[in-house]
């Protein structure tokens, strides 16, 4: 959104989208004990059902800063839930003053509601009201002549679907750019204190991991949220990161070792020295890392569980550099070559042992990203015009053909949608993200983003 479009969004009464978002809703409901009965309430328990016919959804658009400039603005819709929740709240055994009969006591009780559950790219995306929940339900006995109270909260529906993001590590200005991938508009800049230098976003999508390359530390943020939830140190200058299929563990490469992380403890659980490795890559099945070493040429094998070397692939390649797995399969591509053209190779992970060259001399690999589905595999070489303007070689796995070469000028990272329709690339010269057609690799939109974008996931 440009600045004389902002211009019109302030005539028609637009804000920034600064309420909070909230989908927690305490209620306190009174109850009155009949005159002669009593209520133990150690030993008493409350129920409640609810209507919500009373509650509608309201989509409010309003304006976020989606970059650096003040005229980089976009427009995202506050979804709210108004009006009230009738609960029907129930307390038993309610007994006679002699202790005798087990009855229940209930209440009807209108909650009012009225908040900002989530934020979202489109105006229509409002809430499953069925979903609505009742927690932490708490009988409070009465004191100083006030009547027994049921309290609880009432938890409100998250997103009909989950948000799909792509996120964008900008060396330039230190922060993360956040892209609605369904509307292709960024609608959040995460700042950090330290550059982000790569990234990667967990299997069920939940936090994107963002690593330091100039510190030891690896940022995490929460999806749901778009806030940075947590710090992890490992080792000095991390510089890739990869994810199990389980989505149990993330494998960060630094300080000449690898650093597990346990997922749901956001903490490291382990480490093992890879020496002499420039590059890793972690198998589908989760159980061994494959390393490129550049001083033995060689690829080793390590068992993720003990970090024990069990083979090596020896003398069967010059300075092997680069290494990268699919999502499926028991395959990954090499780029080797000590000076120039440099070749890439497919080995077989089990038995460990090496395949066929590609049939093209490559400059220089910056990236190899695999489509989720693993037929395809993408080859990302730097864009130096006029020598080197076809940078980018597609692959069919399945015959280790290559099926296209295309031009993406500036790339210098790329990813691919689950479907294999869509692919970003990240062009930190030009601060953009350039969104292709992969049927037949014609640019659909640029979308500006922060300074330097020189890593993507999504």
């Amino acid at each position: 959104m440009k600045k004389n479009d902002l211009s019109v969004l302030q005539e028609n009464c637009f804000c920034f989208c600064d309420e909070e978002i909230s989908r927690e809703a305490p209620f306190q409901v009174p109850i009155n004990i009949p005159e002669g009965f009593t209520v133990d309430s150690a030993e008493a328990a409350a129920a409640v059902t609810w209507s919500t016919d009373n509650l509608t959804c309201i989509s409010e658009p309003c304006l976020i800063q989606t970059g650096p400039e003040i005229e980089d603005i976009g427009v995202r819709y506050a979804v709210r839930v108004q009006g009230t929740v009738t609960l029907l709240v129930s307390v038993s055994p309610v007994r006679n003053q002699y202790g005798q009969g087990n009855g229940s006591v209930s209440v009807i009780y209108d909650e009012e509601i009225d908040q900002v559950v989530y934020y979202a790219a489109q105006s229509d995306r409002c809430p499953d009201f069925s979903q609505i929940t009742v927690e932490d339900l708490l009988i409070v006995p009465p004191f100083y002549g006030s009547p027994l109270t049921v309290t609880g909260t009432l938890v409100l529906p998250p997103s009909p679907d989950p948000q799909s993001y792509v996120f964008t590590a900008n060396s330039g200005d230190s922060t993360v750019s956040v892209i609605d991938a369904a509307a292709n508009l960024v609608v959040a800049a995460i700042p950090f204190a330290s550059v982000p230098t790569d990234l990667g976003v967990t299997p069920d999508k939940a936090y994107t991991y963002v690593l330091h390359g100039n510190t030891n530390l690896v940022s995490v943020i929460d999806n749901q949220t778009l806030t940075v939830t947590n710090t992890i140190t490992v080792g000095i200058g991390p510089r890739k990161i990869q994810f199990d299929s389980e989505g149990e563990f993330a494998y960060v490469m630094a300080g000449g070792s690898i650093y597990i992380i346990d997922l749901a403890l956001q903490a490291v659980s382990s480490v093992f020295a890879i020496p002499n490795a420039a590059d890793f890559a972690l198998d589908p099945n989760g159980q061994f890392v494959f390393t490129a070493n550049t001083a033995f040429w060689s690829i080793d094998q390590y068992d993720v569980n003990t970090g024990q070397l069990v083979d090596s692939l020896v003398n069967e390649f010059e300075y092997p550099s680069l290494i990268e797995t699919p999502y499926a399969g028991e395959f990954a591509y090499v780029m080797n070559g000590e000076l120039w053209p440099k070749s890439v190779t497919e080995i077989s992970l089990s038995p460990l042992s090496r395949g066929g060259n590609l049939n093209r001399s490559f400059e220089v690999l910056r990236a190899i990203v695999f489509s989720f589905d693993s037929t395809r595999a993408y080859l990302l070489e730097p864009y130096i015009d006029p020598f080197l303007t076809d940078n980018l070689t597609v692959v069919n796995t399945a015959a280790n053909t290559i099926i296209a070469n295309v031009s993406v000028p500036g790339a210098f990272d790329i990813a691919v949608t689950p479907d294999n329709q869509y692919m970003y690339a990240a062009q930190p010269g030009d601060n953009t993200v350039t969104v292709y057609r992969t049927s037949d690799y014609t640019a659909v939109t640029v979308i500006p983003v922060g300074a330097g974008p020189s890593a993507i996931a999504m």
